[in-house]
């Protein structure tokens, strides 16, 4: 008497039933894109590892990382960032880019379709594009119109942060409990647009002197103080946390950490993480330096 097959044919159409779910699942998480396009500040270091940890807290990443040195190159520069055209929200660390057309495009079109944007340090001069050229205009348009300001200059010591009291109840600030902390990066000046919501602010020290740039004239004191994190929506409607922090010393402050998952999850609509769950933080040293 022949065995039966049926409970085998079962078995079989079981597997592939979770197999099929399981990717099904995958694919409903809210995907990720951290391109690091340089290799000030090591973003290449930095961003792998907090791709990890958006990964435990319900997303899928890609991250774009090139090899040698983006900002010397014209070609190749960023291999992979057409994962921009099904991201559900983009990471950018990139500085003083000259990208081909094939890789500009997926930014252009990911930025215009008014999806949200994450930009840390550097990212507000992503650009670096000769005069004459046809995307000259986002040297400083990047930061302005994605971002939310041009780079203006930076000071030269460490940065004192200070959480803003009025804007704790945003939903990138829930359960960042510090209220002061201590930076390693210098503290970039900003020249905000309307709009902006002021989340963390910093003090730093540096040379005096008077800046002209083709987008208004700044007065630098030794002493300044200014906002290095802020929620915003930029002209496309995109939800964007914009940071001029971003030094690998800010991965080791859980404060930093919890800020940039917050962003991740109220870009996306994600439940944000609870008071309970723990933020994982990093040492990781400046490769670049």
């Amino acid at each position: 008497m022949k065995k039966k097959s049926v409970p085998l044919i079962l078995f079989l159409v079981g597997i592939s039933f979770l197999i099929g779910h399981r990717g099904f699942a995958e694919n409903l998480k809210p995907h990720a894109v951290l391109v690091a396009g340089t290799l000030h500040y090591s973003p290449e270091l930095t961003l792998p590892v907090f791709a990890k940890e958006l990964e435990r807290f319900g997303f899928r990443t890609t991250v774009v990382v090139g090899e040698g040195d983006p900002e010397k190159k014209t070609e190749n520069v960023l291999p992979g960032i057409e994962a921009l055209g099904s991201a559900d929200v983009a990471i950018f660390f990139m500085r003083f880019l000259k990208l081909p057309d094939e890789e500009w495009q997926p930014i252009e079109d990911y930025i215009k379709s008014g999806k949200p944007v994450i930009g840390l340090r550097t990212a507000n001069h992503s650009f670096k594009y000769p005069k004459g050229h046809d995307r000259f205009e986002w040297n400083d348009g990047f930061g302005r119109r994605v971002i939310g300001t041009p780079y203006i200059v930076h000071q030269s010591s460490v940065t004192q942060i200070s959480v803003v009291e009025k804007h704790l109840k945003h939903p990138i600030m829930t359960h960042v409990d510090t209220a002061n902390w201590e930076s390693l990066g210098t503290l970039y000046l900003t020249r905000l647009e309307a709009g902006c919501i002021p989340l963390v602010s910093g003090t730093g020290t540096g040379k005096g002197r008077l800046l002209e740039r083709s987008f208004g004239t700044t007065l630098v004191n030794e002493s300044e103080a200014d906002i290095v994190a802020w929620a915003w929506e930029n002209e496309w409607g995109g939800k964007v946390f914009g940071s001029t922090l971003g030094h690998p010393g800010d991965f080791a402050e859980e404060s930093f950490t919890r800020m940039l998952v917050n962003s991740a999850c109220w870009a996306v609509g994600k439940p944000l993480p609870r008071s309970d769950q723990a933020i994982s933080t990093w040492d990781i040293k400046r490769a670049d330096k």
